[in-house]
């Protein structure tokens, strides 16, 4: 259950990037109990429907295009990234 709301809670942060952590909930949805995936269908839907809206959307007006990355940027993993690393058990790697 901690992991599939880990899961939707990924996808609500930012659904067009995180929009794989649904996925992932849906391989995982029959190893649920019963009475877990009917607490968590709603959210489910909810954020298929935000991911939907999220693709949908046009760009904001006279956002700019962010910078280009750089090694640096690469190099040093996100928010997003260090979620799924501690939730599936990858430790870090050394500097």
């Amino acid at each position: 259950m901690n992991e599939a709301l880990s899961l939707l809670a990924d996808v609500f942060d930012d659904p067009i990037n995180n929009a794989w952590a649904l996925d992932e909930l849906r391989g995982q949805w029959r190893d649920l109990a019963p009475e877990e995936r009917d607490a968590l269908t709603p959210l489910a839907k909810l954020a298929a429907q935000r991911i939907a809206e999220a693709k949908a959307a046009p760009p904001a007006e006279g956002a700019a295009a962010p910078p280009p990355a750089t090694d640096a940027d690469l190099a040093t993993p996100d928010e997003a990234e260090l979620r799924a690393a501690l939730r599936f058990g990858v430790a870090p790697s050394p500097e």
